[in-house]
């Protein structure tokens, strides 16, 4: 136990140390290649130039990163801070909606929540992620026995919040490969980043990893990948989005015009430049090993919003018993199209009409 504790806490220490380097991070004006974003149209008559983002850290924020390192926000006229918030994507919808930050980056599943539940004041404005192969993973520890997910039967699986992301994920995938979804018990209030060492120590026969810390616990204590999540029903699933409140939305519409169009051309980047990817993601607030950052699988960066797409998540929450009562009702009426910005939809090719002029 004591190599597993000594590795848990090098990799929590290395994450948590890279959110302290960021602080109060702020666009730095340009310093890549891609820095300025030749194309990228600027809004004028902002309502206003300082911007808090308060973001659940991930790889899946990459465009969001990109945006902020590359001076794009700035070239916009905005003055943007990046806070990551390491406590849950529902936190950073409670900042907003406190006023403590304008922006939330967070998962669907959450915003799905929100938007069914307690609270219903909220704007989808962009996506952030896409699924894509390895990036979700469902992981076993070295030499495990556990070769079929048949196998999983009774098994407790660590999540960091019963009906969250992972957790839908898990059901989709138990489902698709006709194993019962109830076979299995969640362990809830487990962060992720943590779950490799704890399945190589024993403490659980598998688990749910993203990356980086899929390839972390492949290279770090020899975790073996037991199935993808990209499969099945979450084939292409959106996984992260980012929100505003619909009253600051109101307030502030060239101000969000900017920065909508700057985290596009983020997105743009993102999603053709592994390079940027791999800058962006050794840096703050991620702080990824260069080593780990050049091997990782990316999710898809979208530019735009595909409501169609967003949709999915309440469908399969649906599915898999997420909702009851009012929440379900609110559920089943529940229509993506009417909570996104739709200045930033995207085109028939797949590109933010803020981009595509």
């Amino acid at each position: 136990m004591k190599l597993f504790s000594t590795r848990v806490s090098a990799v929590v220490t290395a994450v948590l140390l890279g959110a302290a380097a960021a602080g109060c991070s702020t666009a730095s004006g340009g310093g890549g290649a891609t820095a300025g974003g030749s194309n990228m149209p600027v809004v004028h008559g902002l309502e206003t130039t300082n911007l808090v983002v308060d973001d659940f850290p991930a790889i899946d924020s990459a465009g969001l990163y990109i945006a902020e390192n590359e001076g794009l926000f700035a070239k916009e006229g905005l003055h943007v801070t990046v806070i990551p918030d390491f406590i849950s994507s529902q936190t950073t919808v409670d900042k907003i909606e406190a006023g403590k930050a304008q922006i939330s980056g967070g998962d669907w599943v959450t915003y799905m929540n929100d938007f069914t539940g307690q609270d219903t004041n909220l704007e989808v404005i962009s996506e952030g992620s896409v699924l894509q192969p390895n990036v979700l993973t469902l992981m076993t520890s070295p030499g495990s026995k556990v070769t079929s997910l048949r196998q999983l039967k009774g098994a407790l699986l660590p999540v960091s919040g019963i009906h969250d992301i992972a957790n839908l994920l898990i059901d989709s995938l138990l489902n698709d490969n006709n194993v019962p979804v109830d076979s299995v018990h969640y362990a809830p209030k487990t962060p992720l980043p943590k779950v490799p060492f704890m399945i190589a120590a024993g403490v659980f026969k598998a688990g749910p990893v993203p990356e980086p810390f899929v390839s972390m616990g492949e290279q770090q204590v020899g975790d073996t990948v037991l199935a993808d999540m990209d499969q099945g029903a979450m084939t292409n699933f959106p996984i992260v989005g980012y929100a505003v409140t619909k009253e600051w939305a109101q307030q502030n519409p060239n101000t969000l015009k900017a920065f909508v169009t700057a985290l596009d051309e983020g997105q743009q980047i993102a999603d053709t430049d592994r390079a940027a990817v791999e800058q962006a993601l050794a840096g703050p607030p991620l702080a990824i090993p260069k080593s780990v950052a050049a091997v990782i699988s990316l999710p898809n960066f979208p530019s735009g919003i595909n409501p169609t797409r967003i949709q999915r998540v309440v469908t399969n929450m649906i599915q898999f018993g997420f909702f009851s009562g009012k929440q379900l009702a609110a559920a089943k009426a529940f229509h993506a199209a009417n909570v996104v910005y739709t200045d930033n939809l995207a085109n028939a090719s797949g590109v933010s009409n803020l981009l595509a002029g």
